[in-house]
């Protein structure tokens, strides 16, 4: 939990200035500044409206959910505050007001998240039209789709409203964009939210701009998460001491969603047509929320499953908080005499200009059975010379090839915490973990397809080669590429002029052509603090002495050495505050290429 904000001067400003810059994003947003109502100026007022709200702080909820075919209006209260009764009477207003007056007012109908305030506020200003236009123009519907608690634990208080409130949303707007009557878009409104059901986790709790007494209020620790959460911090159903595998995470939520007959919300059968979205409330990573949606997806599978839709994002958020939802809709039973499961579909597909809704849609509503887009590209054989005709001759004691290469990515992958500790301090943290992952890949190499047993050092070296190029990455895995690929076409070269060579000489000369090449893609050179302040020390000891020890231990001086070096090249020099360091930590890329050229004195 982050107490850190970006504030205005007048703290109190927070909601409205939000709401003034949204406006000014969107031409079609509108706001009533003092009400704090965010309205489609574009509405009509021959369709039924659709108004909702509540507290701020669920950005991009409630004004994203405003626009042609969805929202008329949302009344904004401040931060996990109810509006009050007259926002919501002049949300109603403006709506009522939109468009041609010759026309008549289709009705009203109040969207509620079904928390205390909002629930009062909403009702005050639902009786009040009732009085004046009569039952049949108004209605209210409350939104329902936690399912985190049991059934008897909330019989008084009925379920709260999660991310839910978007697909309600998206196909009563629609509804009442197509010309429906307020009955059928209530009905409909009333059957979506029977088939819909969300849950949350979370990594902790949020904290609200300006209020210092809630710092430590429901923290978590560092490896605790929790199951079940509100949206303004209400807590979960079930902590848990540890953190699990989004897997593990996301299984255990759908059952609770599926299985769980103390629950008992949810209802489907083999076949149903289901539509998935994934809620970001603000705090969670997209790498980490995509994860999060391809672990759903996998799940489901698992449970015969593939949704019909797919959606993921930001609907209705928590200022920056660690929390995600998933929400199942059940499009098959939604279904009701004026809306059939297709024309259900065609309501969720159809275009709103609402700024949270995805306008994602698939060509079939029929459940996707595989992904068209996903393939997988036939690269050609990377363990093999690109050239033809090249002798190879350079074959060693299988035992000692497989030696080296094993001690190698034993060391690379023992020093990896080290390595990504001082990328971290002075870089951005992806050295070690990107010389672990090819350490990783070439001992598979070597445990699975037994790549040392002929003895043959080129097929090692093309084999660590095409590691390198395909799976390590990052600027260290391209120098180091370069330099590798520059090495065994010079030993190549050199084999197929003289195979009798000596060993030595043909290495010697190959390192020295690497390096020269590598001088053509790189400004890096010795004494910058980069993996060339090992490369270069290494490659020269060894090409004027041939005694590998030697150069081995030039090596370890040279990168031992780095932690007397300042930064000049790449990301460490854009740390803040450099020159008043004294203790600098070694060069994760140089020492790590030590750690690799280590083994080659066994």
């Amino acid at each position: 939990m982050s107490n850190k904000h970006f504030l205005p001067k007048d703290v109190g400003q927070l909601v409205p200035n939000c709401l003034k810059a949204i406006t000014y994003q969107y031409e079609f947003l509108s706001l009533l500044e003092k009400e704090q109502v965010i309205y489609n100026n574009k509405f009509d007022r021959s369709k039924v409206a659709l108004i909702s709200g509540g507290g701020s702080g669920h950005e991009p909820g409630f004004y994203g959910l405003v626009g042609d075919g969805m929202l008329s209006a949302v009344a904004q209260g401040n931060v996990f505050a109810s509006p009050n009764y007259k926002n919501v009477k002049a949300a109603e207003k403006i709506c009522h007001e939109l468009g041609s007056s010759d026309q008549e007012w289709a009705g009203c109908i109040f969207i509620l998240t079904n928390y205390t305030g909002d629930n009062l506020y909403f009702g005050m200003a639902a009786q009040d039209l009732i009085a004046r236009y009569g039952p049949e123009k108004i209605r209210v519907l409350r939104v329902t789709d936690d399912v985190s608690v049991k059934q008897s634990s909330n019989s008084l208080v009925g379920r709260r409203t999660l991310a839910g409130i978007s697909i309600v949303s998206k196909l009563m707007g629609a509804a009442s964009k197509a010309g429906y009557n307020i009955d059928d878009v209530y009905e409909l409104g009333k059957s979506v939210n029977d088939c819909t059901a969300s849950i949350n986790a979370g990594l902790d709790h949020v904290h609200i701009p300006g209020y210092d007494m809630n710092v430590d209020f429901g923290k978590l620790g560092q490896n605790q998460l929790e199951i079940g959460l509100g949206i303004h911090n209400e807590p979960g159903v079930q902590k848990l001491d540890y953190i699990p595998t989004n897997e593990e995470l996301v299984s255990a939520l759908l059952d609770m969603i599926l299985n769980d007959e103390s629950r008992g919300f949810f209802k489907h059968s083999e076949g149903d047509q289901i539509v998935l979205l994934v809620n970001n409330l603000g705090g969670v990573p997209v790498i980490e929320e995509k994860n999060i949606l391809f672990a759903t997806l996998e799940a489901l599978k698992e449970l015969y499953i593939v949704p019909s839709r797919v959606y993921t994002g930001n609907f209705v958020g928590s200022f920056n908080a660690q929390i995600f939802t998933i929400t199942l809709f059940n499009a098959t039973t939604a279904a009701t005499k004026t809306f059939s499961t297709e024309e259900i579909f065609k309501l969720l597909d159809a275009n709103t200009n609402a700024i949270c809704w995805p306008n994602s849609k698939f060509a079939t509503n029929k459940p996707i059975q595989n992904n068209r887009i996903i393939q997988n590209f036939i690269h050609y054989d990377d363990e093999m010379s690109t050239h033809t005709g090249t002798p190879d001759v350079f074959h060693i004691d299988p035992k000692k090839l497989e030696a080296i290469v094993r001690t190698a990515s034993e060391r690379v992958i023992a020093k990896e915490p080290d390595l990504t500790e001082w990328d971290t301090k002075l870089g951005d943290g992806d050295c070690g973990y990107g010389l672990r992952t090819g350490a990783e890949l070439v001992l598979k190499k070597l445990n699975e397809d037994n790549i040392a047993a002929s003895g043959s050092i080129l097929r090692v070296l093309h084999v660590v080669l095409g590691i390198i190029k395909d799976d390590m990455g990052g600027t260290l895995g391209a120098i180091i590429s370069i330099f590798m690929k520059s090495v065994v076409n010079k030993v190549e070269e050199e084999l197929r002029k003289n195979p009798s060579q000596e060993v030595s000489d043909i290495f010697a000369a190959a390192l020295s052509f690497g390096l020269e090449n590598l001088y053509n893609y790189t400004k890096a050179r010795q004494g910058h603090r980069t993996v060339m302040d090992v490369l270069i020390p290494f490659v020269d000891c060894f090409s004027n002495t041939r005694n590998i020890s030697n150069a081995v231990e030039v090596a370890f001086e040279a990168a031992e050495g780095t932690r007397k070096l300042k930064p000049k090249l790449g990301r460490a020099t854009y740390v803040g505050g450099l020159e008043d360091f004294t203790d600098f930590p070694p060069d994760p890329g140089a020492y790590g290429i030590y750690e690799v050229i280590s083994a080659l004195a066994l």
